[in-house]
């Protein structure tokens, strides 16, 4: 009996691939983002730093982007500290990777619909409800910041759709991926 031995040269380019992602990840979160603070708090990030998340979960499906999304969260926190850390920003993390990940679970094609409801769906499960209720929880900000970040997911959800949408058109016709 021939055992299948899975394609080293295709799991070595998605690993490389996913920790470069990790690290853009870092960098576009930590460093190259604008803090936005409308009731007084740090409550609302306005950056690409989800883009690396979203792109591996794209490509590789929910265990990779959840993979890339919790290294991101812990890497950022560890490097670029905001106060203490809270392991519950890292599980929403990660859930940032997997989320839309389900939705190309089976490599199914990233066309624009389903990119932008993948997008759309972590975006608010994950920013919209679960973060600001952290936020409101831990810190005791008070409940009007979700319409901040309603507003600010509604500019981004369709940027982040529309960047990687061209971004993963590009990549492939590089042949990165």
């Amino acid at each position: 009996m021939e055992s299948k031995k899975p394609n080293v040269r295709f799991t070595t380019r998605k690993l490389v691939l996913c920790a470069l992602l990790t690290a853009l990840g870092v960098v576009l979160g930590g460093l190259l983002n604008i803090p936005a603070m409308p009731l007084g708090a740090y409550t609302l990030k306005i950056g690409m730093g989800m883009l690396p998340v979203l792109l591996a979960a794209v490509l590789y499906g929910p265990l990779y982007g959840g993979i890339v999304g919790g290294l991101t969260d812990l890497l950022q926190a560890l490097i670029f500290p905001k106060g203490a850390y809270m392991p519950w920003f890292t599980v929403i993390g990660i859930l940032f990777g997997i989320l839309p990940g389900l939705f190309f679970s089976k490599g199914q094609e990233p066309k624009p619909g389903r990119l932008l409801l993948a997008v759309g769906t972590g975006q608010v499960v994950c920013s919209v409800v679960l973060n600001t209720l952290l936020l409101m929880w831990i810190y005791g900000s008070p409940y009007q910041i979700v319409y901040a970040r309603i507003v600010n997911q509604a500019v981004m959800i369709p940027l982040y759709t529309l960047i990687l949408y061209y971004l993963i058109g590009l990549l492939r016709k590089s042949g990165v991926i």
